[in-house]
């Protein structure tokens, strides 16, 4: 048989079998071929190819699924997902998520020589670093509705009704095309020899491996855990990607806050310290502090300069003497005095003049000492 009979006998198979998915994605190169080898063909063959293209967005309005007693729904749904910037990651983060991007790009020529694109990843991480985030991503990008497991409703307290939660989700997922979020993924795929868990967990462990294995390629199967020591051994070869997120550098943590403040000229000494005082917390850890920074700025009607200043000046109260020392010489380079500077960091005037230098703050040379400071925090 030709290409195309193989493909055909294919297509009814799948059909038989009720895999919708798989008849879709199968569908367009089955159509495809038809216009090119039969042109009277061509207009009936694109106009189906277009109801296909379609059909993402009338299954993602089907009801959703619920527990049968609570009658809580199990998931939660985003139309495509829009997010207000584009976020920031690590390089090794966004070159991942990018490549999946373009491997929907390219689905048609992949599927055409019988490779399947990405359709699951592990995201892996401690919380705040941009796991959902990616997920909402990726959603957007992909232009698929984000279909996001509610942890708290699948749970029952009824022996039996979780696992069958999870298989209605698993089941309902497979016929949307969308992206599936199992955040806290850890809940549900522990490993199976820890003899704390009943056994109609483990026996889900199982059903969720064999899920990965055959997720369709018309969606995207994506799992967030932020404890994968727990997660059982056998998760980690099933997933075509796995995408590890690390803590922000002060690079990023200085992008973020530009993103949130904006990149005015003067901003950047107070965004840099900041940065080096924010390094070791979280994305969320960090907007969450910028955030607040600027709303104090709206309520008392100050500058988002000074709410910045004043941050710094808190948190450089708690650090180490280097840090503060790169706190004390940026704010002599404000223009503050010798006394300011010693109220503000919380360093006697004797400290600031040894390590300093001169009888004022402000005679340190700060920026030169803050840019050095900066790089010394990088390396270590």
């Amino acid at each position: 048989m030709s290409d195309f009979e193989k493909d055909t006998v294919h297509l009814v198979r799948l059909a038989l079998e009720g895999r919708q998915d798989d008849v879709a994605a199968l569908s367009r190169r089955v159509l495809r071929a038809v216009a090119a080898r039969r042109p009277d063909l061509a207009s009936a063959a694109n106009g189906v190819l277009e109801a296909v293209a379609a059909a993402p967005t009338r299954a993602a309005q089907q009801p959703l699924p619920v527990d049968l007693d609570s009658r809580l729904e199990l998931l939660r749904r985003e139309q495509v997902p829009e997010l207000a910037i584009e976020p920031t990651w690590a390089s090794s983060v966004r070159d991942q998520l990018v490549a999946v991007i373009h491997e929907r790009e390219q689905e048609d020529k992949l599927l055409d020589a019988g490779i399947a694109p990405t359709r699951s990843l592990l995201f892996v991480g401690a919380p705040g670093v941009g796991k959902t985030l990616a997920a909402r991503w990726l959603a957007a990008h992909t232009k698929r509705p984000l279909m996001t497991l509610d942890l708290a409703a699948v749970m029952s307290s009824f022996l039996g009704r979780t696992g069958n939660n999870i298989r209605v989700v698993l089941d309902f997922a497979r016929r949307t095309p969308s992206l599936l979020l199992l955040d806290e993924f850890d809940a549900i795929a522990k490993r199976r020899d820890d003899a704390t868990e009943v056994g109609e967990l483990k026996r889900l462990v199982t059903v969720l491996l064999q899920a990965v294995d055959d997720w369709p390629t018309s969606g995207i199967l994506v799992a967030a855990t932020n404890h994968p020591e727990l997660l059982d051994p056998a998760v980690w070869r099933r997933f075509d990607r796995i995408v590890e997120f690390p803590h922000p550098n002060i690079d990023e943590i200085a992008a973020v806050i530009r993103q949130l403040v904006g990149s005015e000229d003067a901003l950047q000494d107070v965004i840099s310290l900041l940065a080096a005082l924010l390094q070791g917390l979280s994305f969320a850890d960090v907007v969450r502090i910028v955030t607040a920074a600027r709303r104090s700025a709206i309520v008392r009607g100050t500058s988002t300069a000074l709410a910045l200043e004043a941050v710094v000046s808190d948190l450089s109260e708690k650090a180490d003497l280097d840090t503060r020392l790169r706190v004390a010489a940026w704010l002599g380079s404000t223009g503050k005095s010798q006394r300011e500077v010693a109220a503000l960091t919380g360093l006697s005037r004797d400290t600031l003049r040894k390590h300093l230098g001169g009888a004022s703050a402000s005679t340190a040379k700060p920026a030169q000492r803050l840019k050095a400071g900066i790089r010394r925090k990088e390396r270590t």
